[in-house]
């Protein structure tokens, strides 16, 4: 049952439920067991296997390690007679005797051939019940992986809550598989981490973790030592007040002290927390106080006030729903409590009702023997004639089995033939589609092939045609030198002619046409490799600034010569960035071109109009940012959206193709960048290309 302390639950309730269990079936596993022992003499060798396997059961949760022996003495007898059942559920009380002595190898290894002999008779609703029981473990030793993970990252961070939360969590999961001493090494270790913490939130977590010690001890016998954690427990929920919880703590008390043989205290307390029960309708747990009180009451011998106490919880328990257990419990006691009377009418009356309640066999023997005690000579005629109708059944039940097991062999055929045409269809199915997923892939792979080409033919063509654009431009960046040369050449010339030449004006108009030539060759080169550049996937560190300055002094003139102004804002120490330069140069070529365009344009409508172009650089250290701005004729608002599509031009028919942008939109995209438009139609364009920061790898 929850306590009600915020933010924390004290899962207290299962004490209940084991005091109950303990309390009331240890006696009848004891009779089972003698009653198993007793069979054993007069029995066959397969009639030996299941009562072997039946005591190793009976012994498990006791007394793991006789569990374990009368299982292997199944098991050896199952293998000489080949009884794959038997030796199916030997393997199966091998393995959870391993589990409850936590020698999980030899879990693992009985599991497996448990699995494997029942395979091999077809029980499935055991195989599952077997891999249910190995994943749970596998889950166990996972779930420890992850906290151990996560404690070690908690203690290097010296998170203390989240550290005591995972020793509680990885002391749960010890607590699941029944390794009592790690687990109670995990929550003393978390207790000692909260030991110190305030508020009721701290409060509520040592509560917590006190139940969890003295539970282990409750379970290990060490009633003593539990008994301390509790009573620290009930301090600190009277400090909160939480009356509801207390009631539970003070049954688990009392159970203490009744295992500890102290039948006073446990009295006391089982008293005390019964009136506040009453107060508060609780009516399930009222009927286990007044159980517990009636058998305190039998072993002082007190039987009168012992069965007032179990006729009292059995009228409780019969008004609630889902305490059949109660019930059962009760007419067990009293059964006992009649016998000891002598009173074995009502003894019988209430065995009979426990063992239909039970539902189960284990107590046949024990109303026998009431029978006996009352010379009821008619019960052991009923038990012959039930034994001829078992007979019968046995007979009837192994023709049906033959019958059905003609009807499985003849279905599992039918079944294997359908499944094998199935696998057939689908594999074929798949080796169809397999094969044209090939084709198409070896098509998909054809066109992009082909896209790609086209593409870079379009990029290079472009490119070309920036180059045409650029000729007067180049023509003339090319012309000044020459005509450097040819002057220079010229003074040269006459100089020679002259009696006795000035040696020093010669060699420096030498000099100045090397000068020239240089400036005319680095010229040529730029537009050899802006041109071949295009075609190659260069991907290199560079600078937008740089790149920037080649492309104006190639287009700067013809902006010259068009009367427009140029200004430039360039930052010579900006971060690289990563890419082709050369496309970046053909962007900046392309923007160029339409903003002249666009100024020129404007200029057609006010001949006052100061053309102006700037080109700006900076950054953020994340993005380098390369700003294009005019005060050109602008963008219509409901054209923004398409000018990076192809073929889409604002300009007059024969001078736009419409692939700049779209060109220069997918030679940006290429760099990881992106282009951003700014413009007001009449006011002018601001084009921004984004290109990220290069950071090198640091091996």
């Amino acid at each position: 049952m929850d306590l009600v302390i915020p933010k924390t639950r004290i899962p207290q309730l299962f004490l209940f439920v084991l005091f109950l269990c303990v309390s009331t079936h240890i006696t009848a596993q004891n009779d089972q067991a003698n009653e198993l022992l007793s069979r054993l003499k007069n029995a066959s060798t397969k009639e030996q296997v299941d009562i072997y396997n039946q005591l190793s059961k009976t012994y498990l949760y006791n007394d793991p390690q006789m569990a374990i022996k009368y299982a292997r003495q199944a098991l050896q007898l199952a293998l000489q007679l080949k009884d794959k059942r038997g030796e199916a559920e030997a393997y199966n009380n091998l393995g959870m005797g391993y589990y409850f002595v936590n020698d999980y190898e030899q879990l693992l290894a009985s599991y497996r051939k448990s699995l494997s002999s029942y395979r091999d008779i077809g029980d499935d609703r055991s195989i599952t019940m077997l891999s249910s029981t190995y994943f749970r473990l596998k889950q166990s030793e996972k779930a420890l992986k992850s906290y151990k993970r996560s404690l070690n990252l908690y203690i290097k961070d010296k998170d203390w809550i989240k550290i005591a939360e995972t020793y509680k969590k990885m002391a749960d999961v010890y607590k699941n598989i029944a390794d009592y001493r790690m687990a109670l090494s995990y929550y003393k270790q978390a207790l000692d981490l909260v030991e110190d913490g305030e508020g009721e939130d701290a409060q509520g977590d040592r509560v917590i973790l006190l139940g969890e010690i003295a539970e282990i001890f409750f379970y290990q016998e060490q009633y003593d030592t539990a008994l301390v954690y509790y009573h620290r427990m009930e301090s600190i929920l009277n400090e909160l007040g939480d009356h509801r919880s207390k009631s539970i703590l003070l049954s688990n008390i009392a159970n203490a002290y009744f295992y500890k043989g102290d039948l006073d205290e446990s009295f006391k307390s089982y008293q005390n927390v019964l009136k506040y029960q009453i107060e508060n309708n609780e009516h399930w747990e009222a009927a286990m106080s007044l159980l517990n009180i009636g058998m305190i009451y039998s072993r002082r011998g007190d039987y009168n006030n012992a069965i007032k106490s179990h006729k009292k919880s059995l009228a409780v328990a019969q008004s609630i729903e889902k305490a059949n257990d109660l019930i059962r419990d009760n007419y067990l006691a009293l059964s006992q409590i009649y016998e000891e009377l002598k009173d074995f009418k009502k003894a019988y009356q209430y065995r009979i009702m426990y063992s239909k309640l039970s539902e189960s066999l284990m107590m046949e023997e024990n109303v026998s023997n009431f029978v006996d005690v009352l010379g009821l000579q008619e019960l052991e005629e009923k038990k012959k004639e039930n034994e001829i109708l078992q007979a019968k059944n046995k007979n009837y039940l192994l023709e049906l089995e033959k019958e059905n097991l003609v009807r499985w062999r003849l279905l599992f055929g039918s079944t294997i033939l359908i499944i094998s045409i199935l696998v057939f269809v689908i594999y074929y199915r798949y080796y169809l589609k397999r094969e044209e997923n090939k084709n198409l892939e070896k098509r998909i792979a054809e066109a992009l092939k082909k896209q790609e080409e086209q593409q870079q033919i379009i990029m290079h063509q472009s490119s070309l045609t920036s180059l045409g654009e650029l000729a007067a431009g180049i023509a003339h960046e090319i012309n000044q030198p020459m005509q450097n040369i040819s002057l220079s050449t010229e003074s040269i010339k006459y100089e020679l002619a002259e009696s006795t030449p000035n040696k020093g004006f010669i060699n420096q108009s030498v000099e100045e046409i090397f000068e020239d030539i240089v400036r005319v060759r680095q010229i040529v080169d730029h537009i050899r490799i802006f041109s071949s550049g295009q075609k190659d996937e260069v991907e290199e560190e560079f600078n937008v600034s740089e790149c920037v300055r080649n492309a104006v002094s190639m287009i700067g003139n013809q902006y010259a010569n068009h009367h427009i102004k140029l200004r430039l804002d360039l930052i010579d120490s900006i971060p690289l960035v990563l890419g082709n330069p050369h496309r970046l140069e053909q962007v900046i070529h392309n923007l160029l071109s339409n903003a002249r365009d666009a100024v020129e344009e404007r200029r057609l409508a006010e001949e006052q109009l100061q053309m102006e172009v700037a080109i700006r650089t900076h950054t953020d250290q994340k993005q380098v940012y390369l700003e294009i701005a005019d005060n050109g004729i602008g963008i219509p608002a409901n054209r923004k959206t398409d000018i990076f599509l192809p073929f889409v031009t604002s300009k007059q028919l024969g001078k736009g193709t419409g692939l700049g942008l779209s060109i220069s939109y997918s030679l940006i995209k290429e760099m990881n960048g992106r282009i951003e438009v700014e413009s007001e139609h009449g006011e002018g364009t601001r084009m921004i290309v984004v290109l990220p920061v290069f950071k090198k790898r640091m091996d």
